[in-house]
């Protein structure tokens, strides 16, 4: 409990001393970057695909990934995205969020398109408005060719023993007659808007199917604190944010 007590501390006075840009877009602070360094998000690949897939919109070539390795994104720039370097596999490449939704399906591409990929903006309002927009992207019109049923609600999801209140997004696209249907599965933190949890699958005659959960989120901050009579004064302190969930 002490131990966890300090860590509060240290998290709270490093806020306290980050730039105004944190709150930029609504993104929550912890992955804004800063002058000492990105916030770098890991997930676990839990399944991914068996064959090559290409990079169409957030960067070029294929990526192939095996199971029980890991996904980074670094994150590099937040504005009315948030742009970052990913790491998948063997490929390596620079995008912002919403294209990265493309190329991994952490989206619904309807006539109105929803595109959370891997981090949300937070607050009541936004996600308001990516509940709303999920089930748009989801509804049954003519002309929308990804229509299908879309069921949201806020769930607390445990990953590597962290739990995590979320809200939760399923997707399913109803068949078209070629190929299978999208699936979709997709919690989002409320707190900090970074996925938990993804589930994401389909089929072209290729199949497709990723699934990722959250290993970790690493920031740089650089606090004054004095911690059992020692000062760190302008010292940069590497928080890794994971353990600081309910455990």
């Amino acid at each position: 409990m002490r131990f966890r007590y300090v860590l509060a501390i240290i998290l709270t006075l490093s806020l306290m001393v980050m730039p105004a840009a944190a709150s930029v877009g609504d993104y929550h602070s912890s992955i804004v970057p800063s002058t000492l360094g990105n916030t770098t998000i890991t997930w676990n690949v839990l399944d991914a695909p068996n064959d090559p897939f290409g990079l169409f919109f957030s960067g070029t070539g294929a990526w192939s990934a095996n199971v029980d390795t890991q996904m980074t994104f670094a994150v590099t720039k937040v504005d009315a995205d948030v742009q970052g370097v990913i790491t998948l596999g063997n490929a390596t490449w620079t995008g912002n969020n919403s294209d990265i939704a493309k190329d991994l399906t952490l989206s619904v591409w309807g006539l109105t398109p929803w595109m959370p990929g891997l981090v949300v903006k937070i607050g009541n309002d936004n996600m308001v408005n990516l509940n709303q927009t999920a089930h748009l992207a989801a509804e049954r019109v003519y002309g929308n060719y990804v229509n299908g049923s879309m069921s949201s609600s806020y769930e607390s999801i445990t990953v590597s023993g962290n739990q995590y209140d979320c809200i939760v997004f399923d997707y399913a696209q109803d068949p078209s007659g070629f190929g299978e249907p999208q699936r979709t599965y997709l919690a989002y933190d409320t707190i900090t808007g970074i996925l938990v949890l993804g589930n994401t699958s389909y089929s072209f005659g290729t199949p497709y199917s990723l699934v990722l959960s959250l290993a970790s989120v690493t920031t740089v901050y650089s606090p004054l604190v004095i911690v059992g009579g020692v000062a760190l004064v302008g010292g940069v302190v590497v928080l890794v944010l994971i353990v600081m969930r309910r455990r």
